[in-house]
């Protein structure tokens, strides 16, 4: 099913990694288009609403987490596995609109049978709260449990690489196997959602023993994205249901995953970010979150620019081409 980093026949090994990255651009634009019809989409249709953000947080975090697919189990998926990948994703999204259930076990399941070398060394422990989110995936029956599922396990686990280095703490792989069996046990869990919420990404701080705040955009943008899924349960006194936890992904989005790995997706230099990039889900959150009207409405045009504006930024800069084949 895959190539050992450095050791598959060099043609065949060359046009599998143009396959890998060919399949995540398709996945990052499916998702812009997904997130830009979800902001687009309520005055048309609530549950349409939830369906393309639900959607295109997928289709971002499958685009971001297959690209670095390489580094993080020293593998290269072999052909057609990427595009095989890619139409069972579609397919979940077909079976998702349709209403199916277990929609997302085929793509599920592809996904972690290619994940199975990658339970070694450093990338042990992150890989598997990514695994764990791909299996949350598989039996997910809600949109919740959906973007608690993949999404939010592959941002917490890239969290934890990022903090391992900047931070030297080691998590070992025990400690995110115990991580990952609370984690699954709560979102499939009969609690209310809310407290499901919190208490995942309070488990998420211990493992990672909390968060330092510098002056660095990942830091302090970070630290809000883990800390707004804390405050679900503010929702009991009426505020949005599980906009804490999807407003707080965003955040995660804009400062980390957008300035770190978009650029590479589509084979360009990384552009000179601003530092107040992670304000921009920022404020659209405190927006949201008022659960006013005209103040959410404004909160999705403030997101909808600010993905323009990543997404002009990184096509503007120079590319780098992979080369002809060997």
């Amino acid at each position: 099913m895959w190539y050992r980093i450095g050791r598959g026949p060099a043609r065949e090994y060359f046009h599998a990694n143009i396959d890998l990255v060919r399949a995540s651009q398709i996945a990052l634009a499916l998702s812009f288009a997904l997130f830009m019809a979800g902001l687009a989409a309520p005055r048309l249709s609530v549950e349409l609403h939830g369906d393309f953000m639900v959607w295109g947080l997928l289709a971002f975090y499958l685009s971001v987490m297959y690209l670095q697919h390489p580094a993080f189990t020293n593998t290269m998926p072999k052909r057609p596995l990427s595009y095989v990948l890619l139409a069972l994703f579609a397919a979940g999204l077909v079976g998702g609109y349709a209403r199916v259930p277990f929609s997302w076990a085929p793509f599920s399941a592809l996904y972690i049978a290619l994940y199975a070398p990658g339970f070694r060394g450093r990338n042990a422990p992150p890989n598997l709260i990514t695994v764990a989110g791909l299996a949350a995936l598989a039996l997910a029956r809600s949109p919740w449990q959906i973007v608690m599922s993949f999404p939010a396990a592959s941002a917490m686990s890239l969290m934890l690489r990022v903090d391992s280095a900047k931070r030297k703490i080691y998590v070992g792989l025990p400690a995110a196997a115990a991580f990952a069996a609370v984690y699954l046990a709560l979102v499939f869990s009969p609690a209310p959602q809310p407290i499901s919420t919190a208490l995942v990404f309070a488990a998420f701080l211990a493992l990672v023993r909390g968060f330092h705040i510098s002056r660095e955009p990942y830091s302090w943008g970070t630290a809000v994205g883990r800390l707004l899924p804390l405050l679900s349960p503010l929702s009991f006194l009426g505020l949005p249901a599980h906009h804490f936890l999807y407003m707080g992904i965003s955040v995660i989005m804009f400062s980390l995953c957008i300035p770190w790995f978009l650029p590479s997706v589509f084979l360009r230099q990384v552009p000179r970010w601003p530092q107040y990039l992670p304000l921009i889900p920022i404020t659209a959150s405190v927006l949201r979150l008022t659960g006013y009207g005209p103040l959410v409405g404004a909160s999705a045009a403030i997101l909808m620019a600010g993905g323009v504006y990543a997404a002009l930024a990184i096509l503007r800069e120079r590319a780098f081409p992979l080369g002809p084949a060997p």
